[in-house]
């Protein structure tokens, strides 16, 4: 059990990837609480493993990276979450989330419960993905409400997975949300915007006039990324990491997301958020998989900060 109050928290999946080569732990929201505890930020993961060998595999991580279990469930009845990846002839992957998994099962009682560690003025990060089951859609919800301090919300979408209504409720309690520019265009589109043909800064603005956001993030791929304000103003744009010589892109949304996560907390301005972010996001691109195979990756980036 953690000693000291936590400043970020973190709900949703914890999983492994099952990859034609092998088991990769993985999940958007537990590679940006891995992130987090590499940068010093260790938060508290809200999440649920099963009894079973999958889970063996990700409570390893908690081992690895020096993070507390303190708000991991055991979900006896569900297995530990597993994501069947399959490489696409274009260098992509297509992902097969399995169903009724252990992270379906997040009980809300002890999540909440768990809470009372984080410092009121904590962030509490989540995705989407998490909340497409009842119990752990009840519970993510219940988490936005509840917590006084600032939320981060990634939409991350996955197609068929969550209903628009709840990512949109979701969407209503928080305080920041990133979304790439595809999500940027489907969300004005929800909204009743016609946002193919708009700008990205028209259609955050569309956005901003509809939801009461204090930060929209956008990324932008090669691009890089842009941060709107409340009133739909650019606070801030950033190029993209030069360079990139790309391996895979899985985890580079969280690996952005923990990025700016961090400056949030260390009270760095926007630019410079965003400048780190889109080159630490564009290393996690030039690696295989989500979070580096080697902790001491992580050294050139901390020592740098």
């Amino acid at each position: 059990m953690s000693t000291s109050p936590y400043r970020a928290a973190v709900f949703g999946e914890m999983l492994v990837d099952q990859f034609a080569t092998g088991p990769v732990v993985g999940g958007a929201p537990f590679n940006v609480a891995r992130h987090l505890a590499a940068f010093g930020h260790a938060p508290l993961m809200l999440s649920a493993v099963g009894r079973d060998d999958t889970a063996q595999l990700v409570m390893a991580e908690f081992t690895r990276y020096g993070m507390e279990p303190d708000g991991v469930q055991i979900a006896p009845l569900h297995p530990t979450g597993v994501v069947d990846v399959e490489m696409a002839a274009d260098g992509g992957h297509r992902f097969h989330i399995r169903s009724d998994c252990a992270w379906d099962a997040i009980e809300a009682g002890p999540a909440l419960a768990a809470m009372a560690a984080v410092e009121p003025g904590g962030w509490l990060y989540s995705g989407t993905l998490a909340l497409r089951s009842p119990v752990s859609r009840a519970t993510g919800l219940a988490l936005m409400r509840g917590h006084a301090g600032p939320k981060y919300l990634d939409l991350n979408w996955r197609e068929g997975h969550v209903a628009r209504e709840v990512a949109l409720e979701a969407i209503g309690l928080a305080d920041a949300l990133k979304v790439n520019e595809e999500e940027l265009a489907m969300l004005c589109q929800w909204l009743g915007g016609q946002a193919a043909a708009a700008s990205v800064g028209e259609a955050a603005r569309f956005v901003l006039e509809r939801v009461a956001l204090r930060l929209l993030l956008v990324t932008c791929g090669a691009e890089g990324s842009v941060a709107f304000g409340s009133d739909g103003a650019r606070i801030a744009d950033a190029p993209a990491k030069p360079g990139v010589q790309v391996v895979d892109t899985v985890g580079a949304g969280d690996s952005f997301s923990a990025v700016v996560l961090a400056g949030l907390l260390r009270g760095w301005d926007m630019g410079t958020t965003l400048r780190r972010a889109n080159d630490f996001a564009g290393h996690i691109c030039e690696v295989r998989g989500a979070v580096p195979a080697q902790l001491a990756a992580y050294g050139p980036w901390t020592e740098s900060w």
